[in-house]
């Protein structure tokens, strides 16, 4: 079978540029809170000493040099549902954002859509094999897009409006992770990526209410008018990995070290005036000016992931069994909130920063593989059985919100497990299937709101529901 890794490569890109409407803001990462790819996700994320697939653009770059394979594609579907509960002891201050004991009660929070992955080790590649520094090369990239596209947020009206900052990925249309790796020997990688982010922002150079159209009946928009300017940025942050596999006599083969670094990402929506004037429009000429609102300034932030640094280590004591333990440190201290502004508190009548904390975030994750010995015709070329497991605990960065503030988490608690299935098939190298279910459960967290003029005692609890199945196919 002749095949053309950078071909396909090329068809793949092209189809998903083709499919869908034209992505037009990409934000925070869902890969950081609900995960990329199956085995990662069942493994509970604890995958920078692992980093054996195409997900590994994202967890640990240097990790893509040690796939073997002139080329690897997989496609599958993720479904996160959060199931985030909010109780306040007492009514709070109207608003449409407040008043519900469950967020998904009137609007779906859930993040559904199609996984890609693909890996090229051009070691593998005929066409690469004979150049002693293209050889040492390999590419990958990972991607998730929301299906269906649709860009939507809440934006509080008030800072201190209660508002849950993790698992609304819904303006998450496109998260998108390119990396390479170098083989410097057979047991040291050296890998880098970028995380692009493209910033959708919608520029109001003006608001305003005419009377005209206020007081005219055939005016759907009630006289409101507004003057916008929309322009998209493209950014990166970037990524970084080691992978170590040590040449030292009984752990040879059996031990793997992974160090990976990602740098922060943050996204904006728009910015623009907050006030609105109020006009008569008179045509040909310029409106008369009733009122003039001096407003303020917006900046509609709406998602943030932190810079974070993993270290992972990997262990196969024997034959079919790997144990693998991650610690990621999250720099959550500069989390900043909507309006592009640190969270703040009021302290004896001044407002001062009231910043997150950084947090470490322990992984462990389990895989069993065996082969299962089937006599069938078909069942036969099943290779590999594999049963995965995983758990993290993630405290939160939130600090004592008893203040001015609302801004809604707890320390969360997260469970996983899947499982994997290798087939040999004649027309390719192997086709594999692999399938994952995650549980975060959220430790009940109870904010007094003391100090809080608008709100009284909150409550958080809740989990989110996050499953998805991939199938890739080796060459």
């Amino acid at each position: 079978m002749i095949f053309r890794p950078l071909g396909a490569l090329a068809l793949i890109m092209a189809f998903l540029a083709a499919s869908g409407a034209p992505v037009f803001s990409q934000t925070p990462l869902p890969f950081d809170e609900l995960g990329a790819g199956p085995k990662a996700v069942a493994m509970g994320q604890a995958f920078a000493a692992v980093a054996d697939d195409g997900s590994s653009a994202y967890y640990n770059p240097a990790g893509l040099g040690q796939i073997r394979t002139p080329f690897s594609v997989s496609l599958g579907y993720q479904y996160a549902k959060p199931r985030i509960k909010v109780k306040f002891d007492q009514e709070p201050v109207m608003n449409p954002y407040l008043g519900r004991s469950e967020f998904n009660q009137t609007e779906d929070f859930s993040t559904r859509g199609l996984y890609v992955a693909v890996v090229s080790n051009f070691a593998d590649v005929s066409a690469f094999r004979d150049s002693p520094i293209s050889n040492r090369l390999a590419l990958g990239f990972t991607l998730f897009t929301n299906l269906p596209e649709i860009n939507q947020f809440d934006n509080p009206q008030r800072p201190q409006d209660p508002y849950v900052f993790k698992y609304n990925e819904r303006w998450s249309l496109l998260s998108f992770a390119l990396s390479g790796a170098v083989r410097i020997t057979d047991w040291l990688f050296l890998g880098g990526g970028i995380l692009p982010r493209v910033d959708s922002l919608q520029d109001t150079r003006g608001s305003w209410i005419t009377l005209n159209g206020a007081l005219d009946p055939n005016d759907p928009s009630q006289g409101f008018r507004m003057n916008l300017v929309q322009t998209t940025k493209i950014n990166v942050s970037p990524i970084a990995g080691l992978f170590v596999r040590p040449p030292l006599g009984f752990l040879e083969g059996r031990l793997s070290l992974g160090v990976c670094y990602r740098g922060e990402l943050w996204g904006f929506y728009g910015t623009g005036p907050t006030g609105v004037d109020v006009v008569i429009e008179r045509p040909g000429q310029d409106p008369i000016v009733i009122f003039k609102d001096p407003g303020g300034r917006t900046v509609d932030f709406i998602g943030y992931t932190p810079a974070q640094i993993t270290g992972g280590l990997a262990f196969a004591p024997f034959e079919g069994f790997l144990a693998s333990f991650d610690l990621t440190w999250k720099r959550y201290s500069e989390f900043h909130f909507f309006w592009d502004i640190p969270p703040i508190d009021v302290v004896k009548g001044t407002q001062v920063e009231h910043p997150f904390r950084d947090v470490w975030v322990p992984r462990v994750g389990l895989r069993y593989a065996f082969h299962p010995g089937f006599e069938g015709k078909k069942t036969s070329r099943i290779r590999e059985i594999a049963l995965m497991a995983g758990y993290y605990r993630e405290p939160s960065p939130v600090p004592d919100m008893s203040g001015t503030m609302n801004i809604l988490d707890a320390d969360q608690n997260v469970a996983s497990g899947g499982v994997g299935i290798l087939y040999d098939a004649t027309w390719t190298g192997c086709v594999k299937l692999e399938a994952f279910f995650q549980i975060h459960v959220f430790e009940r967290n109870r904010i007094e709101n003391d100090r809080d003029p608008l709100f009284g005692p909150v409550t958080v609890s809740g989990e989110v529901y996050n499953l998805g199945a991939a199938l890739s196919i080796v060459y």
